[in-house]
């Protein structure tokens, strides 16, 4: 990708600047998730198209603003703009992380309007109403979209839809669905949808749907080191430790390591990345500092760690320490000290958030007022007043 400043250096010196040129910056911006002058030179153009504001629902969309993007999207059709298939298949994006009373509506809305203005649904629009629904639990609507596409649409179902199922049901608890719907798909499942239940037996803890899972990921892919590790993790909850065991010394024996959870967090024009118990940074010991004082307040309007995430036989205040020094707590810890009150704070983690982690987050936007925007491999994650966008459903 080009230098934003050079193009933007190169339009203010063109002595006539048309649509084409506007809307070329504007998507720049927009791609590097640039909302500040995207904004500016959104409203400063003489006249906004339906690309300039594809742009706008696509930078609010990628950056986690789903409300925003539906906004947008609503002005766009108030001044007579038609959607094309980039503005629908943003908002369809947003849709995966609007708070569940919204989602349902839109999703309704959405689909029943691109129908309407003659936009034929395909594969990529269900793909995205079924990750909405997997998203937010909604199986009876899931279901439905599932089985229109290929009665009333005649799209036939991918592995992707597949995969968006099998994680809706497992999602839910609803494994032998999962597991039946998997026996009986046409197609051959791939590491996406023996994923999705395997993750779902990670956290309902069957074991053998969760066994059963991972050899078929271990045959599709025996060097991805996360499919021995979720395994291990699933004896690990059920206390079989010897099986646990014998499933890490796999791992050592095939050469395997797993990619270590980091979160990152921006300030002064650096990016400052922290991984779990992380004393690198030359403020460390104030960041621990506050650390330890954020615990220390949230405890006492009601916190309580959840230490399950840590499958080590250990006692359980040992647990307790383990947990508190995640790198997504690091990462807000430093961000409470360095950001401005009136800033949201955003940080990007690259793996899935725990669910201690999670309602920490939630816990110190209670206490500090604050806007706290986390993006995990799985979502965005607004949390404000104590609450959170997913409904602790993620």
């Amino acid at each position: 990708m080009g230098s934003t400043r050079d193009a933007q250096n190169l339009f203010d010196e063109m002595p006539h600047k048309d649509s084409v040129s506007w809307n070329s910056l504007v998507s720049g911006f927009s791609k590097r998730g640039d909302l500040g002058n995207c904004l500016s030179l959104f409203w400063a153009m003489p006249e906004q198209n339906t690309v300039s504001w594809n742009s706008m629902v696509a930078v609010w969309t990628q950056n986690g603003f789903p409300n925003e993007a539906v906004n947008y999207f609503n002005m766009m059709r108030v001044i007579g703009l038609f959607p094309d298939e980039a503005t629908m298949v943003s908002l369809l994006q947003a849709c995966e992380n609007l708070p569940l009373g919204r989602l349902v509506e839109a999703m309704h809305e959405f689909f029943e309007r691109t129908v309407r203005e003659g936009l034929e649904p395909d594969h990529v629009t269900f793909t995205h109403l079924l990750s909405a629904c997997s998203h937010s639990g909604l199986v009876k609507e899931g279901k439905y979209y599932f089985q229109i596409m290929s009665d009333v649409y005649k799209v036939q179902p991918q592995l992707d839809h597949y995969s968006c199922m099998v994680d809706l049901l497992g999602r839910c608890g609803l494994l032998n669905d999962a597991h039946q719907l998997i026996k009986n798909m046409p197609l051959e499942p791939n590491s996406g949808v023996w994923g999705a239940l395997l993750g779902a037996c990670r956290v309902y803890g069957n074991i053998n749907l969760g066994k059963e899972a991972a050899e078929n990921l271990i045959a599709l892919n025996p060097s991805d080191p996360r499919n021995y590790i979720m395994l291990s993790n699933i004896y690990s909850a059920a206390g079989l430790w010897s099986d646990a065991s014998k499933v890490r010394s796999l791992m050592k024996t095939k050469v395997l390591t797993r990619n270590a959870g980091c979160s990152f967090i921006e300030h002064g024009n650096k990016i400052h990345r922290f991984v779990v118990d992380d004393y690198s940074h030359p403020d460390s010991e104030k960041i621990h500092k506050k650390l330890e004082e954020l615990m220390r307040k949230i405890q006492e309007v009601g916190f309580v760690s959840e230490t399950e995430s840590i499958l080590h036989d250990v006692d359980e205040d040992v647990k307790t320490d383990m947990i508190n020094k995640h790198s997504e707590k690091i990462a807000l810890a430093y961000g409470l000290l360095v950001s401005s009150t009136d800033m949201p704070l955003v940080i990007i983690k690259n793996l899935r958030i725990c669910r201690d982690c999670h309602n920490t987050a939630k816990f110190v936007s209670l206490i500090e007022k604050r806007t706290i925007i986390i993006r995990d491999s799985k979502r965005f994650h607004h949390f404000s007043d104590g609450l959170c966008s997913c409904g602790d459903y993620w």
